[in-house]
């Protein structure tokens, strides 16, 4: 099976920015009206919806969005809120949350019982892959529908979804 015959959505990604000027999380709780733990501030953000995270060294967390420009926008228009400035932006990429659907219905047991990477998931119904090749998470449903973590890169989630659901054809556990 070749990457076109699945659909895949990246459903968010998160982005790390450190701005020159750390922000302090007075300032995000005070200006921002956002709430603390001492450790970190999280404040809202509207349109578009997304979260925003500052952790005690001032950097700054965009969790919702799966745009590295729109994420962008947002920081900078949240530095200049608490009164910042937005130049001089450090952006670093974290983890991806995709999901994707293989269009045919998985055997979980026959999947499980002759791969070791392979558990199934009691409490999720699911079976989960430990893609070690790909640094990755792989949750599978029955109906064929599933997730992938722990993986910053979009090409190397499809590359490891297209592995593994080849393995499972070859042994069968694709109905």
């Amino acid at each position: 099976m070749k990457n076109e015959d699945f659909e895949i959505k990246v459903e968010t990604q998160t982005f790390k920015f450190i701005p020159r000027i750390p922000v302090s999380l007075e300032d995000a709780v005070r200006i921002a009206g956002g709430s603390s733990n001492g450790e970190f501030a999280v404040v809202g953000h509207e349109k578009p919806r997304a979260t925003i995270i500052i952790d005690s060294l001032g950097s700054i967390v965009i969790h919702g969005i799966s745009n590295k420009d729109v994420a962008k926008l947002i920081t900078e228009e949240f530095l200049l809120s608490v009164g910042l400035p937005e130049s001089g932006l450090k952006i670093m990429k974290g983890e991806l949350v995709v999901s994707f659907s293989i269009g045919r219905a998985v055997l979980m047991q026959l999947a499980s019982e002759r791969f070791s990477d392979i558990q199934y998931d009691e409490r999720l119904d699911a079976i989960r892959i430990e893609a070690k090749r790909y640094r990755c998470s792989i949750i599978i449903f029955n109906n064929g529908r599933g997730i992938v973590l722990n993986q910053t890169s979009q090409s190397v989630i499809e590359m490891a979804i297209e592995y593994w659901i080849n393995q499972l054809l070859d042994v069968g556990a694709l109905a």
